[in-house]
């Protein structure tokens, strides 16, 4: 299991969500589908983020034979703050905190909408 304890992830690539991996895709709830996919740095690895409809699953390549996938329910969240920009040139950050993990954040490089994920985080919190 990844340490997430102040945990940073750096979005480097948004891909397609068509693109997830089938063992990923089988890992899903029956109504359960995934909204975003990013690639984040994280030292030492690289990691694969995927928003779905219902919780974070971030799938940590330590050996590339066997990930490692952690499942972050959006309803075990008990806050967080977004810092979203419409320019390219400023970083957009997400911070979730919980009791267990304190606190994960999300930095998105340059031009993304949060919008979104916001919305699917703010549903499932309250």
């Amino acid at each position: 299991m990844i340490d997430l304890k102040e945990s940073r992830f750096i979005i480097t690539d948004k891909k397609s969500a068509a693109l997830v991996a089938k063992r990923i895709q089988d890992m899903l709830n029956d109504d359960e589908q995934v909204v975003e996919f990013y690639v984040a740095d994280r030292y030492p690895v690289p990691s694969e983020i995927l928003f779905t409809s219902k919780r974070i699953i971030i799938c940590t390549y330590e050996e590339p034979d066997f990930p490692i996938f952690t499942f972050l329910p959006y309803s075990k969240f008990i806050a967080f703050s977004v810092k979203n920009s419409n320019d390219d040139s400023m970083e957009n950050e997400l911070e979730l905190y919980n009791y267990y993990v304190d606190k994960i954040t999300f930095e998105f490089p340059g031009k993304f909408d949060l919008n979104l994920i916001v919305k699917l985080i703010g549903n499932a919190i309250g």
